[in-house]
């Protein structure tokens, strides 16, 4: 069902590089478009990157509270999207381009994706690790549910960050994630609740896809990849060396030469 439009905010799209290939690139929560500047320069012979702002981040309108989070997203890009394209996505992009091969097969050529916040692929293997991430998770949606959103995504930072300690980040980023934190919450109705029955229907994606995680990641991220992977039609599994969750940012020439082959692959 499509979203009201009251539910969907104006989307900010921003364009990087300037190769043959028509891209995609989807941010984390808390990220922005912006974030793809290193991987973009990288490919910048290959390919011509759109990165849109998920709502609340970037420059995008904000999140109206209620909405689903990956529907809008979803509407957005096949508003957008004219041809087939090579889709990136890292941690809940990655979760948004997974849904969106599902959906709209028409318009994925290959899936690229940096710690798709895939978790329940690793129920299987390490139901301790699913079952911790909802522990940590609930904690962050209790703090949030509890009126204190800065100390729901403070939790939530101290495990998906770039390791830096929430006191020692600047100001105006901490109050920007705490704008941010209601999208947050939101998107994991998909994460941890798979509202969009994304999980049971990933053996449907028959694009190459790349599945990376960081050798440094919080420990689910390695069962929730191998989950993915192990579902698919066509997949590669690569982990980054010295890399963490934010490692498509921290790492973007290494993710970049691993996405270069796969869009190799998918030519």
């Amino acid at each position: 069902m499509a979203l009201d439009e009251a539910q969907r905010p104006d989307i900010h799209w921003r364009v990087l590089g300037q190769g043959p290939r028509a891209a995609l690139a989807l941010h984390c929560n808390l990220g922005h478009s912006g974030a793809f500047r290193g991987l973009a320069a990288a490919l910048d012979d290959l390919m011509t990157i759109e990165a849109p702002d998920m709502p609340s981040h970037g420059r995008s309108g904000a999140f109206v509270p209620g909405a689903l989070g990956g529907q809008i997203m979803v509407e957005a890009i096949v508003d957008r999207l004219k041809a087939p394209v090579d889709v990136i996505g890292h941690s809940y992009g990655g979760l948004i381009g997974v849904r969106l091969a599902i959906e709209h097969p028409e318009l994925v050529r290959s899936l690229s994706l940096y710690e798709p916040v895939t978790m329940l692929a690793a129920r299987g293997a390490a139901p301790e690790e699913v079952a911790k991430n909802h522990a940590h998770m609930s904690q962050v949606l209790a703090h949030y549910d509890a009126g204190a959103p800065e100390a729901a995504v403070r939790l939530f930072v101290e495990e998906w960050g770039d390791g830096r300690p929430w006191a020692a980040l600047p100001e105006e980023i901490r109050a920007a994630f705490t704008r941010q934190v209601p999208f947050v919450v939101a998107s994991q109705r998909d994460v941890l609740d798979d509202i969009g029955q994304i999980m049971p229907r990933l053996g449907t994606i028959a694009v190459p896809v790349l599945v990376m995680d960081g050798a440094l990641s919080p420990a689910i991220m390695t069962p929730a990849c191998d989950g993915l992977a192990a579902s698919l039609q066509i997949a590669r599994r690569v982990t980054i060396a010295g890399a963490g969750h934010m490692g498509a940012i921290t790492h973007a020439a290494e993710v970049a030469a691993e996405v270069r082959k796969t869009v190799t692959d998918a030519a």
